[in-house]
């Protein structure tokens, strides 16, 4: 699985017999590891499992792939792909991580992280 996952504080989880659809919000992370499909919003890290499918715009302090997800990826943190991820749409992060192996179709665009954007103020 992900480093540090066992840390991942989780609000809510979809289980591998489990299907989602619509607009899903947490103020916690998400963790899925079915199938999701529309929009997903957390405050905290979206984790998608290795055998899951998510069809969604995922909007996410942070977003770490083992599955595969169709849909933009909006992260304020980092966005990570294990070696079984596949992520086919637009990201926008702070940080993207892709390990050989690991399947990325679209365009990314980085942003600052929380702490350059608060160095960058003081030194201005």
């Amino acid at each position: 699985m992900f480093e540090g996952e066992d840390k991942v504080k989780i609000g809510s989880i979809i289980g591998r017999e489990a299907e989602f659809e619509g607009i899903m919000k947490s103020e916690k992370g998400v963790r899925i590891e079915g199938k999701a499909q529309g929009e997903i919003q957390a405050r905290g890290e979206v984790v998608v499992g290795k055998d899951a499918l998510v069809k969604a715009n995922i909007q996410a302090q942070s977003v770490s792939i083992g599955g595969k997800v169709v849909g933009n990826v909006d992260s304020q943190g980092r966005v990570e792909l294990s070696r079984s991820g596949s992520l086919e749409g637009n990201v926008k992060a702070a940080d993207l991580t892709i390990p050989e192996g690991a399947f990325f179709n679209g365009q990314c665009k980085m942003t600052s992280s929380q702490g350059d954007k608060a160095n960058s103020e003081k030194s201005g």
